[in-house]
C-alpha cells in the first residue's frame, strides 16, 4: 500500500514500553507510506523497548514524551497493542487527558486488539461500541462499553478490533482515519 491518503494529516501512534513489536513495526511501515506526519509519543522519553512473544524486543524511537503532547495538535490517534505497554498506558493521567481530548473534538481513535481496554482503564469506554480479543470483552462491558463480536468495529470516531490479521487492519484504519471527522455538538 503506497496511496498519500492521508497527506496533511496529523497522527499520534501512543506507545509505551512493551508495544507489541510485529504490530508497531507493521503500524510504522504502512502508515509512513500514507504521506501524513506521524509522531511516535510514548511514556518514556527517546525509545520504548517492545515485547516479542515471551521477551523483549526491538527499541522505537520517541518523538515526543506523553506529558509534553496535546491531543487538539494532531488529527488521529492510534494506539498498538502488547498488554505490557497498554498497562503502562493505563496508569498515565496525560494519556487519559489526551484521549479524552480525541473524544470531545470527535477526531479518529484507533485502538488495536487490547489496547481497546485502555478505553475501560481510563474510565472512557461508557456507551461506545467496541470489539477486540475475546480476553477484552468482559472488562469493557464492565466499564460500561457495548461489546461487537466482529473482528473489527467502528462506532462513530472510535475503531478497534481483534487485530488477528494486522495487515488487514491496517488497511482497513487508514481508510477509517481518512475519512472527514465527527461532528462533535456542543451541549445546549
Amino acid at each position: 500500500m503506497s496511496d498519500k491518503s492521508l497527506t496533511g494529516k496529523k497522527i499520534i501512534v501512543l506507545v509505551s514500553n512493551g508495544v507489541d513489536e510485529n504490530v508497531m513495526s507493521m503500524v510504522q511501515r504502512e502508515m509512513l507510506k500514507t504521506g501524513a506526519t506521524i509522531k511516535t509519543v510514548g511514556t518514556e522519553s527517546g525509545l520504548v523497548n517492545s515485547w516479542n512473544n515471551n521477551q523483549w524486543g526491538l527499541y522505537f524511537p520517541v518523538d515526543q514524551q506523553i506529558g509534553q503532547t496535546l491531543g487538539a495538535d494532531f488529527d488521529a490517534i492510534i494506539v498498538p497493542s502488547g498488554s505490557r505497554g497498554i498497562q503502562k498506558l493505563s496508569t498515565n493521567a496525560h494519556c487519559e487527558r489526551i484521549l479524552a481530548s480525541f473524544i470531545t473534538a470527535g477526531k479518529p481513535m484507533v485502538f488495536m486488539g487490547g489496547a481497546v481496554e485502555l478505553l475501560a482503564k481510563t474510565s472512557l469506554a461508557t456507551g461506545l461500541t467496541v470489539s477486540g480479543p475475546e480476553v477484552s470483552e468482559a472488562v469493557m462491558v464492565a466499564a460500561g462499553a457495548k461489546w461487537e463480536q466482529e473482528a473489527e468495529c467502528v462506532c462513530g470516531q472510535v475503531m478497534s478490533g481483534e487485530c488477528a490479521d494486522v495487515s488487514a487492519f491496517i488497511t482497513n484504519m487508514i481508510a477509517f482515519i481518512a475519512q472527514p471527522a465527527v461532528e462533535v455538538k456542543a451541549a445546549a
